[in-house]
């Protein structure tokens, strides 16, 4: 009974050592097969990545930027007064702040009181040479009177009738008269020499005019006006203050042309071209993309316009990989999330997209240099 219960128990684990052996030949396979899967998974799912990173170059070396100017009076003088708060958006032409006015509009009238005046002093030069042209006239029918009784004296006594002395008088009258004459045409010169010609009439005239149109715009200059659009910054100017020209009093950033400066990797810069189309996330604003499109490459490299330059003029230069700003102009615009100048940004290209025909082609190049 005791081997016949040992036989029993040895031909039942004989019949079970195949049944494990199928089963972990069975797992094996199972688990080569899903490691195959998850390795195409993992290979297709990297090639995926790298064919779209290859059509979709991106960066997160980029800032937003917009053209601003310093805004700088061009006038001397106090403040008096402010239209403008920090960090205010204003339209072109309204006022920011008011330098006094009073200087400059009292020379304003001074300038037209002085052409005033000049007009008057013309008249009056012109009616001198009048009066002198007139006295020469006069002085020289005197002179020919004179000439006259001196010539029929000069007859008289050559036929006797007159004595030697009468006609010596009217030879010193006739003398006389002729230099008066002379006196006077010299005062003529004088005089149209003062009034001088027509183009010189008119110089006088234009300049008085040209010191009123400088003192016109010397007093529209006290009132100080925003250039564009745009938005005013790192405003400090208070009430009270003396300004004078060429003071850079605070920028002034506008509005209406934003872009954003793409610092791409040389290397990742082949096949990229204005024209075409880009997206643009805003670190501010998390996920919101904004449209944009590829206007331009840069000529030079972000570091070559350094303080210190790479330079490989030693033996231990170390290649470095460069960076190439690349201009995307921003197409979309949205009044609930306003751009801010060097704000970080994240740029995809899309490279497989229709380019953008109204910025395919650079600036200033010919139909040649698109061949």
């Amino acid at each position: 009974m005791a081997e016949t219960g040992n036989n029993g128990g040895s031909g039942d684990t004989r019949e079970r050592e195949p049944v494990k052996k199928q089963y972990s030949r069975g797992r094996e396979i199972t688990i080569l097969i899903a490691a195959l899967l998850i390795s195409a998974a993992l290979f297709a799912g990297f090639y995926a990545f790298w064919h779209y990173e290859r059509k979709h170059p991106a960066t997160e070396d980029a800032l937003l930027r917009a053209h601003y100017v310093w805004i700088r009076p061009q006038v001397a003088g106090q403040v008096i007064q402010l239209f403008v708060s920090p960090n205010q958006f204003v339209r072109a032409g309204e006022p920011l702040f008011q330098i006094d006015p009073r200087p400059y509009r009292e020379h304003l009238k001074k300038a037209q009181k002085e052409l005033i005046l000049i007009r008057h002093a013309i008249e009056a030069d012109k009616a001198a040479v009048n009066a002198a042209r007139a006295r020469v006239r006069e002085q020289e029918a005197m002179v020919a009177t004179a000439k006259q009784y001196a010539e029929r004296y000069e007859e008289m006594v050559k036929k006797g009738a007159a004595s030697q002395l009468s006609t010596i008088s009217y030879e010193n009258e006739l003398s006389v008269a002729m230099e008066k004459l002379l006196e006077i045409k010299a005062q003529l010169q004088e005089a149209i020499v003062k009034l001088g010609d027509d183009a010189v009439q008119e110089a006088r005239l234009e300049l008085a005019e040209v010191e009123i149109e400088l003192a016109r715009i010397n007093l529209e200059w006290a009132l100080v006006k925003a250039p564009a659009d745009g938005q005013v910054t790192e405003f400090t100017l208070r009430t009270g203050d003396v300004v004078r020209p060429g003071d850079r009093l605070f920028p002034f950033v506008e509005t209406d042309n934003w872009w954003a400066q793409a610092n791409f990797k040389e290397t990742r810069l082949k096949g990229i071209k204005p024209g075409m189309p880009a997206s643009v996330k805003v670190d501010i604003y998390g996920d919101r993309a904004f449209k944009g499109v590829v206007e331009s490459i840069s000529g030079s490299s972000a570091a070559s316009f350094s303080l210190l330059p790479p330079q490989n003029t030693t033996g231990n230069w170390v290649k470095v990989t460069q960076r190439i700003p690349v201009r995307i102009r921003m197409l979309e615009r949205d009044s609930r999330h306003p751009f801010r100048l060097g704000a970080s940004v994240e740029v995809t290209i899309e490279k497989n997209a229709p380019l953008i025909e109204e910025y395919a082609h650079p600036p200033g190049q010919t139909v040649h240099d698109r061949n």
